[in-house]
Order: C-alpha cells, then sequence, then structure tokens
C-alpha cells in the first residue's frame, strides 16, 4: 500500500511547463480537473511536477490505481488511508468492512467531515480509467457534497464515466487533453537540452513535427541523440519514425497488443490510407461498421485522433509502426489495398491521395495521369505535397507519353535541376505536337506550359507565361497553385525586363493567388518582390507596406533568419537609403550575402556598390537591368524623385540669385512632394547652401519633422489645431515597446526572441497585448498606428535606438 499512496516518482529528467502548471493550478481552484491523454503523453508527469512545485491549493491524497481498484471497498480503503497519510483528520471514519461493497453512510460522514476542514484536500487518481461505475457513483455523490473543499484530479487515458456534461455547465470542470499536453518547440528544446542532446532549433522542429509533441517520442529522441556528434544526431534526426525499436516495441507493449485480433487487424489494414473517412474504411477492412469502431477508438485515446469532416487519422509513429507491421503481408495483399484507396479516393475526387495509392501500388501510368489531369502536381511544383512528390519520385523512365514526360520534367524542376527538365519537356512537346488540342489533353499542355515556365531563365519566363495564360483562359480558371506559381515567376521576369507596371500587375495577382493557395511561402517571396519594384521607383509607402506585409507572412510560416526571402531585406535596404539612414540600409544590405533570386541579388549589388560603398562597379552595371542602375542615379525616372529634384533645383537657383522668397516656396513644394514617402536622399544631396538655408527655417522644418535630426528640427510645441490620434488609454510596457521596435524593424518572431534573450511564446504574449492596446488585429497595422501615435522613431529623428532600429515605413 505505501507505494500506491505516495506522489508517483518521475525517474527520467523533467522539463517544467509553466503553461501547463498554471493550468492545473488554476483548474484545481475548482472541484475537478481531468487530465486525459494516451500513453506517453506526460499525464502522470506534469502532475507529480506540479505537486512537487508545491503550488496545489491544499494537502495532497496520491493514488495510483491498478486492475482491481474498482472494487468499492478496496477502492474507499485506499481513499480513507490516503487522506489520513495528507493530514486530514479522519477519527470516526472506519474502512469498509467487505472489498465489494461500500454503504452510503461512509460516503455521507466523510462527505460532511472533508467539507468542515479549513484547508481544502486535493485527491488526485491516477489511471482513473481502472474505475468502474460501481465506484464512481461514490466519487460523484463526494465531489458534489464535500465541494468546494475536495478538489479531485482525475488522470487517466480516457475519461471516467462521471456526469461531466453537468460539471462542464456548472463551471466545475478543467479539462486538459492530448492537444495541450503535446510539447511545443521551447519545450522540445528544453527536453533536448535535459538529456545532453546537442540539436539546433531545425531538428528540434523536425522533431515536432514527427512525433507530433508526443513526450515519450520526444525522450526516447532525446535519449539516442545524447553526446552524439553532430553527423550522427542529424542521420538520427533525419530516420527517426515508428519503425524505430524502442518507439515500436512501445507502440506495440502499451496500445497494439492490447487491442482485439479483430481491432488489430483492421488497424493494419486500414493504416495505408493517411486520412481515414468511414467509408473509406469500410472498403479497405472490408468491414460496416468502422464509424462505430473509430469512434470507440478515438474515445479510447489509443493513438486515433480526429481530423476535418468526420474522418480520422493515426498519429504519425503510430501510423509508421502499423505500415511496418502491414509490410510483413505479402506484397500482392497490399497492392490490393492500395488499389482499393486510390479507386475510392478517384470516385471521391481527391486526386492527389488517389495518385499517391496508384505509385503505392506500382500503377505509374494511373498515378502520372491522376496528377497531371487533376492538377495535383501543383503541390508537387509549389513545394506543398512532399507526400506527392516523395511518392511520384520514382517514377521509372519507360513510363512514357506526355503525362509521364511532363511529370518527370516537374519533378526536376522541384529538385532545382532546370537542365534536367529539358529533355522531358521537349519529348513531352513532340507527344503532344502529334495530337490535336482537345479538351482531354487540355490539362496535360496547361501543366506544361506551367513547368516550361517555372523552369525558363528569367529573361524569358514571361514570355513563355504568355502560352499558359491562354490555355488557362480556354479552360477556365485553373488551380489556383500553379497560376501563383507561373504569375511568380513571369512577375519576376517583367522585372528584369524594366517593364515595371505590368510586373506589378502580374505580382499582385501572383500575390492574390497565393493567398487563395495558401502558399504562404510564396506568397512572402512576391510580396517582398513588390516591395522590392516600389522601394526602388521612390514609392516607399507602398514598398513598405509591402515588406511589412511580407515579413508577417514570412514569420507566420517559419521563414525567419536566413530562410526569409531576400526580397525584403533588399527592399528595406532601398526604402532606407532612399530615407537617407544608410546605416540601417547597410545592415540590411548585408543581411543576405548572396541571394538565388538574380533580380534582388541585382538590386543588392547595385545598392552596395555604387551607394552603400561610394563606387561604380562596372561589372555590377553589366549584370543589372538599365532600370535599377538608372534607379540609384542622382536623377532618375522615379514617381517622385524628379519632381522633388526638379523643385530643389529651381530652389538652389532662386537662392544663388539672392531670391530667398522664391527659394523658400520652392523648397517648400519639394518637400511637400517628398513628405508621403519620407524621401529624405534628395534633400540631404542637395548643395550645402540649401541646405543650411532649410536649416535655419523653423517654420519649414516644424511642418516636416519626418526630416528627423539630421536637418536640425527644433521641437516646438503642439498647437491646438495639432489633430493627432488620441493617445493610448493603457500604455505600453517597456518590454512591449522593445518588441514594437523589433516589429517594426520586420524581424521575425523567433529572431525578436534572440535579440531579447526570451522565448518564442513571451514574444508572441507581448505582441498579443500590443495588437489589444492599439485596437489592431495585424502587426502590420500595428506599426503603421504606433507611428501614428509617436511611439516609434527612427535612427534619423536623433533618438537613441536598440540594436534593430525600427524602418520608417509608413510616413
Amino acid at each position: 500500500m505505501p507505494a500506491k499512496l505516495r506522489v508517483a516518482e518521475i525517474r527520467t529528467r523533467v522539463v517544467l511547463r509553466q503553461r501547463l502548471l498554471d493550468r492545473l493550478y488554476e483548474g484545481t481552484r475548482g472541484p475537478l480537473t481531468l487530465v486525459t491523454a494516451s500513453a506517453g503523453a506526460g499525464k502522470t508527469v506534469l502532475a507529480s511536477s506540479w505537486v512537487s512545485a508545491g503550488r496545489v491549493p491544499g494537502r495532497v491524497a496520491w493514488i495510483s490505481l491498478e486492475c482491481g481498484d474498482d472494487q468499492p471497498g478496496v477502492f474507499w480503503t485506499y481513499v480513507l488511508e490516503g487522506l489520513a497519510r495528507s493530514g486530514v483528520p479522519l477519527p470516526a471514519l472506519r474502512p469498509p468492512a467487505r472489498s465489494d461493497t461500500t454503504g452510503r453512510s461512509l460516503l455521507t460522514r466523510l462527505a460532511a467531515w472533508l467539507s468542515d476542514q479549513d484547508e481544502p484536500s486535493v485527491l488526485v487518481l491516477d489511471n482513473v480509467e481502472v474505475l468502474g461505475s460501481s465506484v464512481l457513483d461514490g466519487v460523484d455523490f463526494l465531489l458534489r457534497h464535500a465541494s468546494p473543499q475536495l478538489r479531485l484530479v482525475a488522470i487517466g487515458r480516457t475519461a471516467p464515466p462521471l456526469p461531466l456534461h453537468r460539471y462542464r455547465l456548472a463551471g466545475w470542470l478543467t479539462e486538459v487533453q492530448l492537444d495541450e499536453l503535446a510539447f511545443t518547440e521551447d519545450e522540445a528544446e528544453s527536453m533536448m537540452a535535459e538529456h545532453g542532446a546537442r540539436v539546433g532549433p531545425e531538428a528540434v522542429r523536425i522533431l515536432v513535427r514527427r512525433t507530433e509533441g508526443w513526450a515519450a517520442g520526444l525522450r526516447m529522441a532525446a535519449m539516442s541523440l545524447q553526446d552524439r556528434d553532430p553527423h550522427e544526431s542529424e542521420e538520427i534526426v533525419r530516420r527517426f519514425g515508428g519503425g524505430r525499436q524502442d518507439v515500436a516495441e512501445y507502440f506495440l507493449a502499451e496500445v497494439f497488443d492490447a487491442q482485439p485480433p479483430g481491432v488489430r487487424e483492421f488497424l493494419l489494414r486500414t493504416s495505408v490510407a493517411d486520412l481515414l473517412p468511414t467509408a473509406l474504411a469500410d472498403e479497405l477492412s472490408g468491414r460496416d461498421d468502422s464509424a462505430r469502431l473509430l469512434h470507440d477508438l478515438v474515445q479510447a485515446n489509443v493513438f486515433v485522433l480526429p481530423a476535418d469532416d468526420g474522418a480520422v487519422r493515426y498519429h504519425s509513429l503510430y501510423r509508421d509502426l502499423l505500415r511496418a507491421q502491414l509490410g510483413r503481408r505479402p506484397a500482392e495483399e497490399v497492392v490490393r489495398l492500395h488499389q482499393t484507396a486510390a479507386r475510392w479516393l478517384m470516385a471521391d475526387g481527391q486526386t492527389a491521395a488517389a495518385a499517391i495509392h496508384a505509385a503505392a501500388a506500382g500503377e505509374w501510368g494511373h498515378a502520372a495521369t491522376l496528377a497531371i489531369d487533376g492538377l495535383a502536381v501543383g503541390g508537387v511544383l509549389a513545394g506543398t505535397d512532399d507526400d506527392l512528390t516523395e511518392a511520384l519520385a520514382g517514377i521509372p523512365d519507360e513510363v512514357g507519353g506526355p503525362h509521364g514526360s511532363v511529370l518527370r520534367a516537374a519533378l526536376a524542376v522541384v529538385a532545382g535541376d532546370r537542365g534536367g527538365a529539358a529533355p522531358h519537356l521537349a519529348q513531352a512537346r513532340r507527344v503532344i505536337a502529334g495530337n490535336p488540342p482537345t479538351r482531354e489533353n487540355l490539362a496535360v499542355r496547361m501543366v506544361l506550359a506551367a513547368v516550361e515556365v517555372l523552369s525558363a531563365d528569367v529573361d524569358r519566363a514571361a514570355e513563355a507565361a504568355v502560352s499558359f495564360d491562354a490555355l488557362a483562359a480556354e479552360a477556365g480558371p485553373p488551380a489556383e497553385d500553379l497560376s501563383a506559381l507561373v504569375h511568380a515567376r513571369a512577375g519576376a521576369s517583367l522585372m528584369w525586363a524594366g517593364e515595371l507596371d505590368k510586373a506589378e500587375d502580374t505580382l499582385l495577382a501572383a500575390a492574390r493567388s497565393a493567398e487563395v493557395a495558401e502558399l504562404g511561402r510564396l506568397r512572402a517571396h512576391v510580396l517582398g518582390h513588390l516591395a522590392l519594384l516600389n522601394a526602388t521607383q521612390g514609392r516607399l509607402r507602398r514598398a513598405g507596406d509591402h515588406a511589412g506585409a511580407a515579413a508577417e507572412v514570412a514569420d507566420e510560416v517559419g521563414l525567419s533568419g536566413v530562410r526569409r526571402p531576400a526580397a525584403i531585406d533588399a527592399a528595406l535596404a532601398w526604402i532606407h537609403f532612399n530615407q537617407h539612414d544608410l546605416r540601417t540600409a547597410q545592415r540590411h544590405a548585408r543581411a543576405r550575402p548572396e541571394p538565388d533570386d538574380p533580380v534582388t541579388a541585382a538590386a543588392l549589388a547595385v545598392l552596395r556598390d555604387r551607394v552603400l560603398h561610394s563606387r561604380a562597379d562596372r561589372a555590377a552595371d553589366r549584370a543589372a537591368p538599365a532600370w535599377l542602375v538608372a534607379a540609384v542615379r542622382p536623377t532618375r525616372d522615379g514617381v517622385v524623385t524628379v519632381p522633388v529634384e526638379s523643385w530643389l533645383r529651381r530652389a538652389s537657383t532662386e537662392l544663388d540669385r539672392g531670391r530667398d522668397d522664391l527659394a523658400r516656396r520652392a523648397l517648400g513644394h519639394a518637400l511637400h512632394l517628398a513628405a508621403p514617402e519620407s524621401l529624405r536622399r534628395p534633400i540631404a544631396e542637395a548643395p550645402p547652401r540649401l541646405r543650411r538655408f532649410l536649416s535655419q527655417d523653423q517654420e519649414l522644418l516644424h511642418q516636416h519633422h519626418w526630416l528627423g535630426g539630421a536637418f536640425a528640427v527644433v521641437p516646438t510645441m503642439r498647437s491646438d489645431d495639432d489633430s493627432r490620434p488620441a493617445a493610448l488609454v493603457e500604455p505600453l510596457t517597456e518590454r512591449e515597446h522593445e518588441v514594437l521596435g523589433n516589429m517594426a524593424a520586420l524581424l521575425s518572431t523567433d529572431e525578436i526572441a534572440q535579440a531579447m534573450f526570451v522565448s518564442v511564446n513571451t514574444v508572441k504574449t507581448h505582441i498579443r497585448s500590443i495588437l489589444r492596446k492599439l485596437s489592431v488585429n495585424r502587426r502590420n497595422d500595428a506599426i503603421r498606428r504606433a507611428r501614428e501615435l509617436g511611439l516609434l522613431r527612427t535612427a534619423a529623428d536623433g533618438a537613441p535606438t536598440p540594436v534593430h532600429e525600427p524602418p520608417d515605413l509608413s510616413r
């Protein structure tokens, strides 16, 4: 008995997860806290850590339950002994005389006694799933009559058959389930560190994705990574899955072998599908009760998880184990299951999934036709369907016809081998040319055109896109992912050619399609190009909006640091260059030394060599489009720059003639034109005499405070008619100001966390608070609002700035 009544002893290294400790603390302020999840999810570890942390609201009685403890007399004997050991005085209560029953009078007296105590009692029942209704009826009675002095924490793989609906309605119930127990990346990183596993953030990200945050899986990974060198660690992370011996043995012992034979057969046959609607489960298993069985498995928390539209899926590691077990069956049996899945999914309109199963069945021609005619290949080209890409990568060379050739070309483009795509494209063109264009071959012709665009050099992609657009018009709206990819590539090509108006329209279309298709990475790249295009043309406010949106999207999809699209930093470098903030411009220009994109690379090369390094590099000029070289010259064809410079020349001329009034009027015109974009560079590069003239005109400087400290702004009192936004009702904290400054510098959440030496979750909490206080919903809106309120200043204002000073994007 002593071992059953002690707080569970945790023998492994424990990561204290404060968010979950807080949940238990808050939950035990009410009568019932229920912690349910699958085996190895960290339920007992969490509860034990919580008790050890000392945040329990009363005396703790812990009972570790086992099979056989569901007899009323046995259970209530444990409860009385556990309460007594915790310090609750129970002088008048004796244990039940029989193991199979307990009188109601005992529970009534126990409830009355607990209710009279000054300090609450916390009863922790671990493995509560072993208890049946004969015991739980009494638990329900005690909980209702001893509240609020009794706090129950029930831990188990399944929810106990208590009247939970009544507890929820009364506000008595706190539930901690599998999704909350899953480790975050920060928590997984802490676990790796506790076990001495030296792995980087990307490896942690992969492990969290593979394990779905499952505590036992992460711990097995951490233990296998102890004291390994970087090469060994990389290989372990790459190969980690449910087929590993330690993971497989755990699943077999704890989950799979505990199921009846019929359920085990069902699990194996249905494991071929990634997503399992009940009708597909019936087809694969040969049963007609799959809906009931799957519902029971989900409720049992045996790694069968609910998915969208009533379907279910198996936990990824458990699915690996099931497929490894199925792989021991005769190959023809597995092939028949994949053929069945392919037929059902094709009839259901799920062509990508159908193609995966056709490939797994060795029906390569059918797989290629499904991928091309169903336009599922768009997910391959966009990099959003890794499963389909992996499934189709093994297509044999002998699979002929236009579908096989186009598919091989698409796979070559995805692999970065544009040259390798050329012979497959040529073969597809020859086959297609031998047949008249029909509605039946329209899809393969359209995909061929799309792949030709993506495989073309930057100077030819726009021309190749004309054919795609013509076929898309004939076919009706194409798949948005294909459209986004083609127009993104074509927009970059038009930028290279100097057709900037067409480029902007094309890139805007690509951004819209990417948003609809939920291609966050592509959208971040496209918005970055839009920012760069506008920045080089002096449209700084529009460039800033695009750059802010690009940075926000990049942060959302995990593109931070060197993985962030280089066009964003290139655009910010140009924005700050035009605002005469050369230090910040240099920082952004150096952030990405060698971008893959030729347009971005040329924009950065020209800016670095001709402006930031004060030299003219003819090699850079020859490699760059003419419009980019012209964009950094003193007189250029920008939307705003030329008129500003014209008025500045006029002001300088009038000043030389001694006509100060006319000089001031011309200077005012120049400042008025430059103000919307905060275009400081032409003013900073004006003749010294004109700059001195401006520095002595306090009225002009006050009107144009955006010029900043570099032009000797003298602060003045705010006038009565100065209509600025109202101040914040709830001011930002010092840390929120720091986060806001880094947000304005367009740092990702990860980068802000690194700069401030805090966790990513802490940064996210600060950002949510900032958005609330500024009454906005998005980061870009928060930056704009902060500038309106004067909460952000740039280096040109003469104010101290953090390491990551915010760019002036919205004035």
